[in-house]
């Protein structure tokens, strides 16, 4: 794709139509498929969950340029990011970023105290991404993705005092 403006960049809330598109992006990236359809079964779930949950779409020109999902618990008022992926023609070009901030001004209209996210560990480009976004390394889980693969959680505090 040829290099286009950010400031072309458009996000909007998930439509079924998406699911396809987002199936497409992370088997693009070289997801397994099993994590495929725990995503796409998770975003079934949030599309029915209008007040704690929200998966946003961006698009840059008329290309499907990637998403985030996002789960706001109320009982600790934290919220997860449950998928964020960029199609890799477009990955660099600061759309997971705008992507990974609107998840988090969600949570900021849910007056919550922050995002965690969790990634494999081998998943050095998202490690460094989420840190790079003012994540913090919080703590590993021993076989979370699978027997020989651990999992890294992030988290981030989100700044709540008035403007």
């Amino acid at each position: 794709m040829k290099m286009t403006a950010l400031s072309e960049l458009s996000i909007t809330q998930y439509r079924t139509e998406h699911r396809v598109l987002i199936s497409q992006v992370l088997a693009n990236i070289g997801w397994e498929r099993r994590y495929i359809d725990g995503q796409l079964q998770a975003i079934d779930a949030f599309a029915g969950d209008a007040e704690n949950c929200r998966v946003f779409v961006a698009s840059l020109s008329d290309h499907f340029a990637g998403y985030v999902s996002i789960q706001f618990y109320a009982w600790n008022r934290l919220a997860q990011i449950h998928g964020l992926a960029v199609d890799p023609s477009l990955q660099g070009r600061g759309i997971a970023s705008r992507l990974v901030k609107r998840a988090e001004d969600f949570v900021v209209t849910k007056r919550g105290r922050g995002v965690y996210v969790d990634t494999p560990v081998t998943n050095t480009g998202a490690r460094e991404f989420y840190l790079k976004q003012g994540y913090k390394q919080d703590y590993v889980m021993t076989a979370y993705y699978d027997n020989d693969l651990d999992g890294v959680t992030y988290l981030k505090f989100l700044d709540l005092s008035p403007m």
